[in-house]
């Protein structure tokens, strides 16, 4: 293998037009959105005095993303999907503009804050869905790993540095510019997505014999029933519920490795990175033959790295496991996001993202019931390792119980037709007209999302 086929692969930015406007405009959006959850984070406990209050922001915000992603899948199945990204953006601009005109005043209103919160989270919720399921057709069908890299690259990047910069205008400025540099940014990223070309969806009935109700179980039921994106769907709600133990990072450096809020601040940041050198060096990934297998290995790893985190003795020690794990998890979101878009069928594509939102979401909040439970039962560490163990067996059982995850593939580029035009320039044949169901032999959240 070169050292060039490890370098992140760009092609879905050359040759797709759609694409680039997308990608674009979620570097503009990640950067805006992650400064802004610095300032209303510091706002709302300054308003509050609790981190009480904090939490309650944040449950809003899951709940009305949840409610936002369950329509938008629909309406994605439904409608045109330019038309309701657009509509989406231009309303999460509006509430960034009503946080930032609440914190200019006087006297901010803290049922101001939570109304924006809100409608910010039912926008973002459609918009995220809209376009998860309308990129798979912006690029050609062996393009999708390397789309879900490029996705994921720009989302950890973000997730390491806007932060940080929210954090310097905050205390230079106040929330206030930072929500209006949020909402600012949110409608550059609407007029970037003018570009985007009508996206109806696709109507590939003929392709699939599952009856479609319009509902959302539609999508759920069809995942039961194919290999692929059932196997996948197992496997992401044992993920979900109990993957990387976020919430017990503070209990661990002060009962466990000593140290203040500079070795909290490094395990936080050690996914991240893990994350990034993965993405950063991820050619790799888009040529391997077998995909599937792939990112079994990629569970399981993930899983002995929270092990040997809730084992570890030093705080080094479980850096590194927190940044294989941060990999491994990588690894995992690039192909999951590329094998559930392959199988499955464009119609669908709306309410699948919704299906699996809906699963991240809400494993993520009983995660980390789940894990603080246990906690309190052993101890930090050892529900690190519980969790971990439970993760890598998932992998394994699911290995064994799905041969179809195990063996399956995704087209790649020398079979693709040379008379297929790049995705962007007229009209592109979508994946889901190539991702037949089961009846004929035939795969992703906080997936990599799209623009926020």
């Amino acid at each position: 293998m070169r050292a060039s086929d490890l370098l992140i692969d760009i092609g879905p930015l050359r040759t797709s037009r759609d694409f680039r406007a997308i990608f674009i405009a979620r570097i503009v959006s990640l950067f805006g959105l992650g400064m802004a959850m610095v300032a209303l984070s510091k706002q709302v406990y300054t308003l509050t005095g609790s981190s009480f209050g904090v939490a309650v922001s944040s449950m809003i915000m899951s709940v009305t993303v949840l409610a936002g992603s369950l329509w938008g899948g629909w309406a994605a199945d439904r409608m045109d999907r330019r038309k309701l990204i657009l509509w989406a953006r231009a309303s999460a601009a509006l509430a960034f503009a009503g946080l930032a005109a609440n914190a200019f005043t006087p006297d901010p209103q803290l049922w101001a804050i939570y109304l924006c919160v809100a409608w910010d989270g039912l926008a973002t919720g459609v918009s995220v869905t809209a376009l998860m399921a309308v990129a798979p057709t912006l690029v050609r069908p062996d393009q999708l790993p390397a789309a879900g890299a490029l996705i994921s690259l720009t989302g950890e990047i973000g997730s390491v540095a806007a932060p940080f910069l929210g954090g310097v205008l905050l205390a230079l400025a106040g929330p206030a510019p930072v929500f209006a540099f949020t909402a600012l940014t949110t409608g550059v990223t609407t007029l970037l997505l003018l570009r985007l070309r009508p996206l109806p969806p696709f109507e590939d009935d003929e392709d699939d014999d599952t009856e479609d109700s319009g509902s959302p179980l539609t999508a759920f039921r069809y995942a039961v029933r194919n290999r692929v994106v059932g196997g996948l769907l197992a496997l992401g709600g044992v993920n979900a519920v109990f993957n990387m133990p976020v919430v017990l990072f503070p209990e661990m450096i002060d009962k466990r490795f000593g140290g203040g809020d500079v070795m909290l601040g490094l395990l936080y940041t050690a996914p991240a990175i893990g994350a990034i050198v993965v993405s950063a060096t991820s050619g790799w990934i888009s040529r391997a033959a077998r995909p599937g297998r792939l990112l079994l290995t990629a569970a399981f790893v993930g899983g002995l790295a929270i092990v040997g985190f809730g084992l570890s003795g030093s705080v080094v020690v479980a850096f590194v496991m927190l940044a294989v794990g941060g990999a491994a998890g990588t690894v995992y979101e690039i192909l999951e996001y590329a094998l559930v878009q392959h199988n499955t069928p464009d119609r669908l594509r709306g309410r699948m993202v919704s299906v699996l939102t809906a699963q991240g979401t809400t494993g993520g909040v009983v995660g980390d019931g789940e894990v603080a439970l246990v906690a309190k039962w052993f101890s930090p560490a050892g529900a690190a390792f519980v969790n971990g163990v439970v993760c890598a067996a998932a992998a394994v059982v699911v290995a064994v119980a799905v041969p179809g995850l195990r063996r399956a593939t995704l087209p790649r580029e020398e079979e693709e037709h040379e008379d297929d035009g790049p995705p962007g320039g007229g009209a592109p044949a979508p994946v889901g007209a190539a991702a037949p169901s089961l009846a004929k032999p035939v795969p992703a959240g906080d997936a990599p999302s799209a623009t926020g």
